[in-house]
């Protein structure tokens, strides 16, 4: 090929274009792929051809000349990577629905056995068109902007969830759409999951047999579930009391601490508030009594009194698990919770009640806790107490600065107690010639 002179460059890369085109035509993927990043680097319209060539080999992956044993939304799949790093280089982003109908379509080859065709052709087409119509922002009925499932397609869903959880999980994930909430069919696809989960929680707990696969079917439906910020009503909250209560129900065959791994995930941290909400709403409802020194009632429901009536629990799993929630739903850190309560009990020179505290988990913060109560102590006598309760039952694994600082404190406790006794015997026996005289006058 002849090169204008001095246009040798521009040439080559148009060349090289021509290339890469004859390469897709031919499936040769791998040397296509290979002439990308040179093609991006290239002058005039070529870089945008180039991208747009791209875009369409994600968009309709059937289209693609593949042979019998090359599946062609495989092909495409690759192609989705490399125009992901052809837009970053770029400084652009890949449309989120790209990605999410690629997702669909490698999906659905393995559940056309599970799904009736005309169901995926559904799904698919609602994935479409939530895709590519705009809910306005602050709208109060989103769900008239949202595409609808029909009947058939949630009961087909739900099947799924009993029969193969993981890819009805993977499914209803792309059909809810992103973390934040703002999903493709987000509103109506969540509701009605949320009504066949009440729904399955009164079936566990009636009388007649309860179909397999009821249980994980909860457990994945939890796990898809999003939960936004502001609140979608009261199904949520009546969710979150019916799986508490089929959690307490003896016999039940929901376990609560696979019932929370569902729901530790950035998306459901809504629920899980909620959740905690519900829990500590009905575990303090009657708090329990047993303390050191008996002073916790339920008639104090302040949160210091709450907190050291939920480490007062001999069972510590329980207490953990209700001081997580009651922190959750108060919007508070547990150990400032604690330190804190520490601080109110010290106050009120309840020092049984604050070694109960400090007994276990908490015994580490014991040095902590004298230094920042000690401007508290009222009396020589409240003072030797703390230390006594805090410092002298410390084991070898507490800070050392921090020990060290206590035991300089105890030494001028000792000093001070020391001075107090020898004030008292000078006293004395400044008084003593009055005290023989007066003996003396008796006597006589």
């Amino acid at each position: 090929m002849n090169h204008p002179f001095g246009k040798e460059e521009a040439a080559s890369q148009k060349q090289l274009f021509g290339f890469f085109c004859e390469c897709l035509r031919r499936g040769e993927w791998e040397l296509a792929q290979a002439c990308v990043p040179q093609l991006q680097e290239g002058q005039g319209d070529i870089p945008k051809r180039v991208e747009d060539i791209l875009q369409a080999l994600v968009v309709c992956p059937n289209l693609l000349r593949c042979g019998q044993d090359i599946n062609p939304q495989r092909v495409a799949w690759v192609w989705l990577l490399v125009l992901e790093k052809w837009l970053a280089r770029e400084k652009k982003l890949l449309p989120f629905v790209f990605r999410r109908k690629l997702e669909f379509l490698l999906l659905s080859e393995d559940l056309q056995g599970d799904i009736p065709e005309n169901i995926l052709e559904e799904l698919y087409e609602t994935l479409t068109q939530g895709a590519v119509g705009h809910v306005p922002d602050g709208n109060p009925r989103r769900e008239s902007w949202t595409p609808r499932l029909s009947s058939e397609a949630v009961s087909v869903l739900w099947d799924l969830l009993r029969q193969s959880p993981q890819p009805a999980q993977a499914l209803l994930e792309l059909l809810l759409g992103e973390d934040d909430g703002t999903g493709l069919c987000h509103w109506p696809l969540q509701n009605a999951l949320v009504d066949l989960i009440r729904k399955a929680l009164r079936a566990l707990q009636g009388p007649d047999s309860v179909p397999p696969g009821v249980v994980d079917a909860i457990y994945g439906a939890l796990r898809t579930l999003r939960c936004p910020a502001e609140p979608l009503g009261v199904e949520l909250r009546l969710l979150c009391e019916e799986l508490l209560e089929a959690c307490r129900t003896e016999g039940s065959p929901l376990r609560e601490e696979r019932l929370l791994s569902c729901l530790l995930h950035k998306a459901s941290r809504g629920l899980l508030s909620l959740y905690g909400h519900t829990y500590a709403e009905k575990v303090t409802e009657k708090p329990p009594r047993a303390t050191a020194s008996g002073k916790v009632s339920p008639d104090h429901l302040d949160p210091e009194r709450a907190m050291l009536a939920l480490f007062s629990n001999p069972n510590p799993a329980e207490a953990w698990k209700v001081a997580y929630f009651y922190c959750l739903s108060n919007n508070k850190h547990f150990l400032e919770q604690i330190l804190v309560t520490a601080l109110t009990l010290l106050k009120e020179e309840d020092f049984p009640n604050l070694g109960c505290l400090l007994d276990r988990e908490f015994r580490p913060l014991s040095c902590l806790l004298v230094l920042l109560g000690w401007t508290h102590c009222q009396s020589l006598e409240s003072a030797k107490r703390l230390l006594q309760t805090l410092h002298r039952t410390q084991g070898p694994g507490c800070d050392e600065l921090l020990r060290d600082a206590c035991d300089g404190l105890w030494a001028h406790l000792e000093v001070l107690e020391w001075c107090i006794q020898q004030s008292r015997c000078c006293k004395s026996l400044l008084n003593l010639p009055g005290q023989v005289s007066t003996v003396s006058v008796q006597y006589s």
